[in-house]
């Protein structure tokens, strides 16, 4: 269609100052952040925030816990689930 626009999406801005993993190595905590930094921008861009935005000096996870054995990457992905719930609600 032609001079058709698309819709433009609401500007997500995000900093995370500092993010505390204890007990991982430097390896797999940047394992970790890089899949929580995919998967929160995914998140965030498929997800309405709520109308009148959010902000926050400090968000706090209750009762995340580290699943034996698992990858980085999947507790990465896990961890932007959470963020991105509390976000919305």
């Amino acid at each position: 269609m032609k001079g058709a626009t698309k819709p433009v999406a609401p500007a997500i801005n995000l900093h995370i100052g500092s993010l505390a993993l204890p007990g991982y190595s430097l390896r797999d905590g940047t394992r970790l952040a890089e899949a929580l930094k995919r998967e929160l921008g995914r998140l965030l861009a498929a997800q309405p925030l709520p109308a009148q935005g959010f902000q926050a000096d400090r968000l706090q996870i209750a009762r995340f816990r580290r699943h034996a054995g698992e990858r980085p990457e999947l507790t990465g992905r896990r961890l932007a689930r959470l963020i991105a719930q509390q976000l919305g609600d």
